[in-house]
């Protein structure tokens, strides 16, 4: 395997010229946080347990890291809940459109005048300009989390959205409807940029792609419940066919306010900030028994990372992510969730309409949602085994490519029309979702939240987050126009057009998306500072200590002369 060394060459001399001396007081680790600076001798003894705080996380396997993690896991289980509330909200606007109730009270009649539609131009505009108000919200979130760290802006998030809702279930009108969903969508935005951060930050790396993937579950198990909701509520034909869909979304924002009142801080957050006391502090509610009593060499990791990072002037602001080998991470980032957004996300939130604009009857329109969301819900949770056996990239690469045959078939089939056309097409798109949940959707999750350096994790996500919704914004009117019969009525015609778009996105993964899996963020960092080619990462041998331990050899060959 290639074999690359770390950035920094050069160790701090101990304060004593006695090797002997020198290697008692490394030994020892007897340093506080505030006399570790870059040219003292504590700085070797923060190097020493921060070696051994990485030898840990690469030994641990999958049941200890959840067994020493399991509050953790838990307290990100919590923190991922806000984004079921994301995932409902995206989810049943679409299903909404296939309501007979809702279609009379905001759409037009059209044909001979017995059926109503809501016209491809405002379906666009709910859309895009949700997307717009989310964007507003993803780029708060890189900004005021820096400075107040993530539980603190999140909750203030829950507090807005509780507001929203009013706006949205007493709407008597499309444009009030708008600006109900505008208004809602912004900590929606917060919320989409921030979860994925926190979840990468508070486990060790064998945990890392289980809580990142499951912040994807969460937004596919709020599909899940808005696709029952919608359901329910199918046969109803006054205004409350719409309005309790609407109404359930009070159910979330208050009690995930009240758990996440005392849930802690990001660790690493704490460290950039220099406040490394609080951040053993925290490392020690995270995690329990011996890894709780190395909860400094825990820390003392991240500190270490943090001045790597300096080293290679890693600034903290959204103008850096696009400087030096953080452009590559910008670039990374941002393209793969771009690709989900492009050829995953705009034909899931129409899947309702779809079926039923493929042929089939309303009714079982709403039950096939239902299965296609459960469907999803396994798919996504098959990413965690997956993970633990493939590397990201080929869970990402492979999953893309049969997505991508997977929609010409649907093309094709859509080409008869046969009685069975409808359901084969829509069995098919089942199947299409089924794939797209572990690879394109879940193990995305995993790479955005590995991608950025520490210092800029928050903002990468961001813009790989407003990445996604500029492609939605831009993508989002291309089925609202080719599924809708007022409009162009390609019906499942339109899956050709997303099987086009997939052949240059897999052409990027092939030679731009590196493996990141088994890496320590320190060990990332290393890698992308010396270029190594995406194809390669994987295979690249990466020691972040190699000039401590040859410093450490030297001592001892100078003790025993």
């Amino acid at each position: 395997m290639d074999q690359v060394s770390p950035i920094h060459s050069q160790m701090p001399a101990p304060g004593k010229e006695d090797p002997a001396l020198a290697l008692e007081e490394i030994e020892q680790g007897a340093y506080t946080y505030n006399n570790i600076s870059k040219d003292s001798a504590h700085w070797l003894q923060l190097t020493r347990d921060a070696k051994q705080a990485t030898a840990d996380e690469h030994s641990m396997t999958a049941w200890e890291g959840l067994r020493a993690y399991k509050k953790a896991v838990f307290w990100s289980f919590c923190f991922s809940l806000t984004i079921i509330m994301d995932g409902y909200d995206t989810a049943f606007l679409g299903s909404l459109y296939a309501q007979p109730a809702f279609q009379r009270d905001f759409g037009k009649p059209y044909g001979d005048g017995s059926k109503y539609q809501v016209t491809a131009g405002w379906q666009t505009m709910l859309n895009i300009l949700g997307f717009v108000a989310t964007l507003i919200g993803v780029f708060l979130d890189g900004y005021l989390s820096d400075i107040f760290g993530r539980k603190k802006v999140a909750l203030g998030a829950l507090l807005v959205v509780n507001g929203t809702i009013f706006c949205q279930f007493f709407a008597g009108s499309l444009p009030v409807l708008l600006v109900g969903r505008m208004l809602s969508s912004v900590p929606f935005g917060i919320f989409a940029a921030s979860v994925n951060t926190y979840a990468a930050e508070v486990c060790p790396v064998v945990l890392r792609g289980y809580l990142t993937t499951y912040v994807c579950l969460c937004w596919i198990l709020g599909q899940f419940v808005s696709s029952g909701v919608t359901y329910s509520v199918a046969n109803i034909t006054s205004h409350w066919a719409y309005r309790i869909p609407f109404a359930v979304q009070w159910a979330w924002p208050l009690p995930i306010f009240c758990v996440l009142l005392f849930c802690p801080e990001s660790p690493w957050w704490l460290v950039r900030k220099g406040r490394y006391e609080e951040a053993e502090r925290t490392v020690k509610r995270l995690c329990s028994g011996r890894h709780a009593d190395r909860a400094k060499q825990t820390v003392a990791m991240m500190i270490h990372t943090n001045q790597l990072e300096k080293e290679v002037d890693v600034g903290a602001s959204y103008l850096d992510c696009f400087r030096g080998v953080d452009l590559r991470r910008t670039e990374i980032a941002c393209i793969a969730y771009g690709i989900q957004a492009l050829i995953g996300s705009p034909l899931q939130g129409y899947t309702t309409y779809f079926f039923v604009q493929a042929g089939l009857p309303t009714s079982e329109a709403f039950k096939l949602n239902i299965g296609n969301n459960a469907l999803s819900v396994i798919g996504t949770m098959l990413a965690w085994p997956l993970l633990s056996y493939v590397g990201r990239r080929s869970i990402f690469m492979y999953g893309l490519l049969c997505m991508t045959i997977l929609y010409f078939v649907i093309g094709f089939v859509s080409l008869s029309k046969s009685d069975g056309a409808a359901w084969t097409q829509s069995v098919l798109l089942m199947v299409y979702l089924f794939v797209y949940s572990p690879s394109v959707a879940a193990t995305l999750y995993t790479i955005v939240g590995e991608m950025g350096s520490t210092r800029l994790r928050g903002k990468t996500v961001a813009l790989a987050r407003a990445t996604a919704y500029l492609v939605d914004i831009a993508i989002y009117p291309i089925p609202a126009y080719a599924l809708n019969p007022t409009a162009w009525n390609w019906e499942g015609k339109t899956a050709f057009f997303f099987g086009g778009l997939c052949i240059p996105c897999l052409v990027w993964v092939f030679f731009r998306l590196p493996e990141t899996g088994k890496r320590t963020f320190e060990e990332l960092d290393i890698l992308f500072e010396r270029r190594v080619p995406a194809r390669k990462f994987a295979s690249t041998k990466i020691d972040a200590y190699h000039a401590y331990d040859e410093f450490v050899q030297e001592l001892r060959v100078k003790e025993t002369h």
